[in-house]
């Protein structure tokens, strides 16, 4: 009897490790996340052929203003659905050739923001410039055509008309 007890628990144990060896195949292992994914700008500075030096200043300008832009961009408060809307009509406004203050118009007639939602958008818009201006800095003068950072802002030469008149 004894035997047969020996020989069950061993058929117990051996069902048992095989079944959770079967198991822990289908755990999918988590993928590491960067602490600071790169996103936006400093996304785009990064794809740029940067040496070692530029690097390095690139990644003390986002580790000084990353958090502040982020705690920004949460300030907005679109929902994933808003986002979605959003870019959605982005893209048919694309497909129909609006660009500019055209296409501003068409987003907020398709998927329209509060008030509030304008004024963080604004707040993340002017901290973005300050952002590229620091980066300007880094960056040779081919490096800043390829990112787009020479671009005159538009109305800036509306300035210079009025104060001329």
């Amino acid at each position: 009897m004894s035997r047969c007890h020996t020989l069950l628990m061993f058929a117990m144990v051996a069902m048992l490790s095989v079944g959770t060896a079967l198991g822990a195949d289908e755990v999918k292992p988590k993928k590491k996340q960067a602490k600071t994914p790169q996103r936006g700008i400093f996304a785009q500075v990064m794809k740029l052929d940067l040496s070692a030096e530029q690097k390095e200043k690139v990644t003390a300008i986002q580790k000084e203003f990353g958090p502040k832009l982020n705690e920004l961009t949460k300030a907005v408060g679109l929902t994933k659905e808003d986002r979605q809307a959003r870019m959605t009509a982005m893209k048919e406004a694309k497909e129909k050739g609006l660009k500019g203050k055209d296409m501003r118009e068409f987003v907020e007639a398709k998927a329209p923001l509060t008030d509030e939602q304008k004024e963080a958008q604004k707040a993340v818009a002017e901290f973005n410039g300050k952002i590229r201006e620091k980066l300007a800095g880094v960056l040779t003068e081919e490096q800043k055509e390829k990112l787009g950072l020479n671009k005159k802002k538009p109305g800036a030469n509306k300035k210079k008309k009025n104060k001329a008149e």
